[in-house]
């Protein structure tokens, strides 16, 4: 694997960044289309577009962080130095300044939540191409004949990042289908989080790079307290919207 796409000069351009840049893009184009295709005032999604495109850099970065921050609390400089984002923080963080955006101009927050529902196996399919690239997120060694074999893996390995993608990319065309006619707001974006969530739970047995607590590592625990909470606010509202 090699990380860096190319170089500029003495300025190396890496595939994660440009990953990055193509979820960014996707979602921006995403956010878009359902927004006029819902009749909703696209300069003011577009500004909360941008305003979660920040926040959410933020956030990744905090929930890659906060669980180590006795080491980053002697190591402070190493917060803006040493790699590593969350997806679980960057979506907390969205979905907490969405709250105040949403007040401020009296749109429906679940109404936004739901155009954003394909955004996030979007984003994953890109983001775990970067980590594949990147040589690093892969699972145990594997005899399996698509077992990989990066440059710090010591042999042949799953390719969790790869499983990731395909599972994102089974995810997308039902998130897409629910976001473009959704039975009630949040309809899209609840049934998206909690697929992606169970996804996360099993692939992290896997994946397991992180400190465990119990048998579960911190990324499990929290798809698994997402899956309590979505999937019971499923069956209610379905059930409220069934006549």
């Amino acid at each position: 694997m090699a990380p860096i796409a190319f170089s500029i000069g003495s300025l190396d351009i890496y595939w994660y960044g440009i990953l990055m840049a193509c979820t960014f893009i996707s979602a921006y184009y995403i956010s878009r289309h359902f927004a006029k295709l819902h009749g909703l005032d696209w300069p003011v999604v577009e500004n909360l577009y941008f305003l979660s495109a920040f926040v959410g850099l933020v956030g990744s970065r905090l929930g890659a962080v906060l669980p180590h921050w006795r080491y980053f609390l002697q190591h402070p400089l190493e917060i803006f130095s040493r790699g590593g984002m969350a997806s679980h923080g960057a979506i907390f963080a969205i979905m907490v300044v969405g709250i105040y955006y949403v007040r401020k101009h009296n749109l429906r927050y679940w109404q936004l939540a739901d155009i954003a529902a394909p955004i996030l196996p979007v984003g994953h399919i890109f983001i775990r191409l970067g980590n594949f690239l990147s040589g690093e997120l892969y699972g145990p060694p594997t005899t399996l004949p698509w077992g990989v074999e990066f440059p710090t893996s010591l042999g042949p390995v799953h390719p969790t990042q790869l499983y990731e993608v395909a599972a994102s990319l089974v995810i997308l065309p039902f998130a897409w289908k629910w976001a473009k006619k959704p039975r009630y707001h949040g309809y899209a974006f609840f049934r998206t989080l909690f697929v992606h969530s169970v996804v996360r739970f099993f692939l992290d047995f896997l994946r397991q790079h992180s400190e465990l607590y119990g048998p579960f590592v911190l990324s499990q625990i929290i798809a698994l307290g997402i899956c309590l909470v979505t999937l019971p606010v499923i069956l209610i509202l379905d059930r409220r919207h069934t006549h």
